[in-house]
């Protein structure tokens, strides 16, 4: 006896499946690479030490801190014979930065610009500016003038400088 039945051919479904399963065993590998690099980068991370933490905070602070700089360079300039007369602070903002920034989602240090007057003899703002290339606060000095204060030896300092500072976040 001799029966007959259709049958479906299943082949071709269990080649589609197959090549289904190997697609996600694809993705769980690249998941797991994945993970295995953000373990790594994590434990990097970790294990800063918080005297570089506190380094890089002082270099770059989370916070504008204007105020705090500006104790700062006072200190510095009263430290190396100088007498501050004024200074100005103005949070700037570069468009084309941030909307770079923005699209790629990267962290860009805002800035701080600073006007500054003071007085005293070149010999007092040369050791100044070699405080200030010491300090650990990242200060880059745009332009000086200098003009004699009347006495012998005795200027005006005009000095346009930036500063910068990050927005909070990360490890502190």
């Amino acid at each position: 006896m001799i029966f007959f039945t259709e049958s479906k051919n299943y082949f071709s479904e269990i080649k589609d499946l197959r090549k289904q399963i190997s697609s996600y065993n694809e993705t769980i590998n690249t998941v797991k690479k994945v993970k295995s690099s953000i373990d790594k980068t994590l434990g990097e991370y970790n294990a800063i030490s918080q005297e570089n933490v506190d380094r890089i905070n002082k270099i770059v602070p989370s916070g504008a801190e204007s105020m705090k700089l500006v104790v700062q360079i006072d200190d510095m300039m009263r430290k190396n014979g100088l007498s501050l007369e004024n200074i100005d602070s103005k949070d700037t903002v570069n468009d084309d930065s941030v909307s770079g920034a923005q699209e790629k989602d990267i962290k860009t240090p805002e800035s701080i610009s600073l006007s500054i007057t003071a007085q005293g003899s070149y010999e007092s703002f040369h050791s100044f500016i070699k405080s200030l290339e010491k300090s650990l606060r990242l200060v880059d000095i745009v332009s000086v003038k200098i003009s004699p204060a009347g006495q012998y030896n005795n200027y005006e300092f005009s000095i346009e400088a930036v500063s910068y500072w990050r927005k909070a976040g990360g490890k502190t």
